[in-house]
């Protein structure tokens, strides 16, 4: 009977693994996540993002994204490979070293990543040495010349057309109003720019070297070498092939498949579509947009950008491109934070030169309250200098990238004198009536007087020992060595700040995030950007519709930003810019803050260098 029972078994055993095996489906196509990186690398999501959907083109993705979906892929058993298309993005190389320890975390779990270069540059050779394997095109060339820093001085054209700048500052390193008062820089810029591009060329160095295996000599001899040749790249094993993108294909079918299923993103959803072949999909569209419920909110990490210059009253674009971080907008959204019991800790992402230094203390401030009451950690971008570096010390701990640029603790002002240009070569003539002693203290009539000179210098004093005092108050015994010597406009990388206790940590914004959920209690939490980013409904909206988001805005005039005609147009103008153009702009940008406050907290240069 046993065995009976057992021949039964047997034969059944094998009929159920027949049938398996006959219906097992053939092996399914390989997946690889094709990441093509072109145009700015934004920091802060445009709430324009799903226009370019409706125009057929692919939505805009911010630094944290692109990282999440490398991240996602190095969790998901659907995709086998990482290809990276790096065409030419316009990135900085603290963000740089963010998206190389993705990839490096996604090679870690044994799949390849792949990078195709058409040409490149520092920043973008510096992220496919990621990579498992380089491949460049034909006839290309590598352009990794190394670092230049390039600052215009505007005192011979002001003597030209008659303008005077009437400058001070605070601290022998606070430079930033040199471009308007001489033709070249002081002994203490030269030797601030000299010591902040040692440090950071050495960093190139070493991510190179580290990246391709090679030696730092054999990295900085092919830099000195540069532009090399597609070939001469090459021969000095800076890249793996020569070849065309369809060879590149070719090589990606002979590794995953000639069948290999290429995917684009990792999102769950891509945002908005539109079937172009349908006549009523844009009614469809506009009818999902308007429909669409509020999902119920989980605990979870308010993330808060601070990007561009800082100003005071609502953000808005700037001359530069990109937006403004104004005041009052970001004070709203920190008071929503605070407010918000869904949102457990909060994470603010700085990449900025400074700007208002009443706009920075408004923000100290109410991030300060935040901190208080929830955890607040701070991640520092490309560059988070003066005004940049005063928003970033009320977190908790600091993340910088050993790349990022920060520091510049210090203070300037001043005036423009425009008597002569109105006078001498307009012949505008100009009569003055006052009350009040001090009433023509910013007149841009006349220089500052030896006592209103001494009057303006006391109050930059205090300004300045305000914002040392914000640093102590926030960093306390944190800071090694004495504040006075570490201050004075002095600009540092994120590893030499590190040294000295300016900033806590070396990682980037997913290190942040991190750090802040643990530090909450939160396992994989939702990530809320505050200020919450308007649907495409209310952006339609808000053009017909202005209303403030706060009552108690504070503001000064911006200029011909405001004027809607020349802000639609600035990301144009951008594109046709050079880097110089966009560093005079950067100057005029700093001169409005100067000319509006009298006084600010911002950086000699924007913190872009190439």
């Amino acid at each position: 009977m046993r065995a009976n029972n057992h021949k039964h078994l047997t034969w059944l055993t094998l009929a159920v693994l027949i049938c398996g095996l006959s219906a097992a489906p053939a092996s399914a196509a390989k997946t690889v996540l094709r990441l093509w990186l072109t145009g700015a690398v934004a920091e802060a999501p445009s709430e324009d993002a799903d226009f370019a959907v409706i125009f057929g083109g692919e939505k805009p993705r911010t630094l944290y994204q692109w990282v999440e979906s490398i991240h996602k892929a190095a969790e998901s058993d659907d995709i086998a490979g990482l290809v990276l298309i790096i065409d030419s993005p316009q990135i900085g190389l603290a963000q740089t070293e963010e998206l190389r320890r993705a990839i490096k975390d996604f090679r870690a779990t044994g799949k390849k990543a792949h990078a195709y270069l058409d040409y490149a540059g520092n920043a973008s050779y510096a992220l496919a040495t990621a990579a498992d394997d380089i491949t460049i095109a034909e006839h290309s060339e590598l352009a990794i010349m190394g670092l230049a820093a390039e600052m215009s001085y505007y005192k011979n054209l002001f003597d030209k057309i008659g303008v005077k700048a009437d400058m001070l500052h605070c601290g022998d390193y606070k430079s930033a109003v040199e471009p308007y008062t001489r033709t070249e820089p002081s002994g203490p810029a030269a030797e601030q720019m000299n010591w902040l591009l040692d440090g950071i060329f050495d960093r190139l160095v070493n991510i190179i070297a580290e990246g391709r295996g090679l030696s730092a000599d054999d990295v900085r001899a092919a830099i000195d070498a540069a532009p090399l040749s597609a070939e001469k790249a090459l021969e000095r094993k800076l890249v793996d092939r020569i070849a065309g993108f369809p060879e590149f294909r070719d090589l990606l079918h002979k590794e995953y498949g000639a069948d290999v299923v290429v995917k684009k993103t990792m999102d769950d959803d891509d945002g908005l579509k539109i079937d172009f072949e349908n006549p009523f999909a844009i009614f469809e569209f506009f009818s999902d947009v308007m429909d669409k419920a509020a999902e119920e909110k989980e605990p979870g990490i308010g993330l808060i950008y601070i990007e561009g210059a800082i100003t005071t009253g609502k953000s808005q674009n700037s001359l530069m491109g990109g937006s403004s971080a104004g005041s009052t907008t970001l004070r709203a959204a920190f008071t929503k934070a605070l407010e918000d019991d869904n949102i457990k800790a909060v994470v603010v992402r700085v990449n900025s030169p400074g700007g208002s230094a009443l706009a920075s203390d408004i923000m100290w401030d109410a991030e300060t309250r935040l901190g208080k009451e929830k955890p607040l950690i701070v991640s520092m971008s490309n560059v988070a200098g003066s005004g940049g570096y005063y928003v970033a010390i009320p977190g908790s701990v600091i993340f910088a990238e050993a790349s990022t640029i920060t520091g510049s603790i210090g203070v300037l002002g001043g005036k423009l004198v425009w008597n002569e240009l109105m006078e001498d070569k307009l012949g505008i003539t100009t009569t003055m009536f006052t009350r009040g002693k001090q009433a023509d203290l910013f007149s841009m009539n006349h220089e500052f007087t030896d006592e209103q000179r001494v009057l303006v210098q006391e109050y930059m004093d205090e300004v300045y020992a305000q914002f040392k005092g914000r640093v102590m108050t926030s960093r306390g015994d944190r800071i090694k060595g004495e504040l006075d010597k570490l201050a004075g406009g002095r600009v540092y990388t994120g590893e030499q700040a590190l040294e000295i206790g300016l900033i806590d940590k070396i990682g980037g914004l997913t290190d942040a995030i991190n750090f802040a959920a643990a530090k909450a209690g939160l396992k994989d939490p939702e990530i809320y950007i505050l200020p919450k980013q308007k649907d495409f409904a209310e952006v339609l909206m808000s053009l017909f519709d202005d209303e403030s988001e706060d009552e108690f805005e504070i503001g000064l005039p911006q200029g011909m930003t405001r004027d809607p005609l020349v802000r639609a147009m600035l990301p144009v103008l951008r594109e046709m810019l050079a880097d110089r153009a966009e560093s005079v702009l950067y100057g005029w940008s700093n001169l409005m803050i100067i000319n509006d406050e009298h006084v600010g907290c911002f950086m000699p240069f924007s913190g872009k260098l190439h």
